[in-house]
């Protein structure tokens, strides 16, 4: 059985990527930086590890008889912002990941980053679409290049996998969820901009092919391939909660309350193509929101 080391396992992406590996006949250990996380890692059919990603020797270790290492950890509080740790745990962690395979002859890297690395534009996105990278964005985008100048240096295979918007039980959904029913979010605008979605459970199988199948130092989107209006989305979840369709803010005030970079994201066009990524053989499972957020909302009610 192959052997896979996951850093973040115990994140909100990491833990769908264990599952997603596990039901794709890997042996999964799952490094965490807690062993409040160890039970999350035996949630999803995995072998919890505490470890520091900064830590290049302990890295070095926890790689050392695995055929794949995936890095999908962050630190995205707003205290890790301003420390510099967010940009630490991505960038330096991907190069300690990327040191460890070299060193331990790992045949392969996944890196998870995030469809915000692109440009706001009005047609369908693909992975040679224009990019600006913003804010946490800008962290994604440098360990992506990282990871792909090593892919292009050899011997380790890079492959770089980026997600649109994941839905499920945590991150940002939840708290979009939690915000619909106490009548207080906001569409940025007018909130017909479109966005690519993706559900959690679909985003594990994904990461799994990508492993497996994906090209060298090649980037994948990650979609469902049924981009949405965000007010669509929005408006889903308050019928479903039986709340009233969420409100507007203008850009200008969100930027000033939310920061120029989070407001231009949130107002950002960016409807989606998964095609290559579906030339290796992959599909969702919910092929739009509609089909997979339903039961979502209805547990987190």
């Amino acid at each position: 059985m192959p052997k896979a080391l996951i850093a973040g396992a115990g994140g909100y992406l990491g833990q769908s990527v264990v599952r997603g590996l596990v039901g794709s006949g890997w042996e999964v250990v799952g490094m965490v930086r807690s062993a409040t996380s160890l039970p999350r890692v035996s949630a999803a059919g995995g072998r919890g590890l505490v470890g520091d990603l900064l830590d290049a020797e302990g890295v070095r270790r926890a790689a050392r008889s695995c055929q794949l290492l995936v890095h999908v950890a962050a630190s995205t509080t707003e205290e890790a912002g301003r420390s510099g740790l967010s940009r630490r745990v991505r960038v330096e962690g991907c190069l300690n990941l990327l040191r460890a395979a070299q060193s331990e002859a790992v045949r392969r890297v996944v890196v998870g980053s995030g469809y915000w690395v692109y440009a706001d534009q009005p047609g369908t996105i693909t992975e040679e679409s224009p990019v600006d990278p913003r804010g946490e964005s800008r962290i994604n985008f440098d360990t992506e290049r990282v990871a792909l100048e090593a892919a292009a240096r050899g011997p380790t295979e890079v492959v770089v996998v980026r997600p649109g918007m994941v839905y499920g039980d945590g991150s940002w959904c939840r708290g979009v969820i939690d915000a619909v029913r106490e009548g207080t979010y906001r569409y940025v605008g007018d909130g017909r901009n479109p966005w690519s979605f993706i559900s959690l459970e679909d985003t594990g199988s994904a990461f799994a092919r990508a492993a497996e199948s994906g090209v060298s130092g090649e980037l994948y989107n990650l979609v469902d391939g049924s981009p949405a209006r965000w007010r669509d989305f929005g408006d889903f979840v308050a019928g479903r909660l039986h709340r009233p369709p969420p409100g507007t803010v203008s850009r200008e005030e969100a930027a000033r309350v939310m920061g120029p970079d989070v407001a231009h994201h949130l107002a950002a066009r960016r409807a989606c193509s998964s095609a290559k990524l579906e030339h290796l053989g992959w599909r969702p499972r919910f092929r739009d929101f509609r089909e997979g957020l339903p039961k979502l909302v209805r547990d987190l009610a």
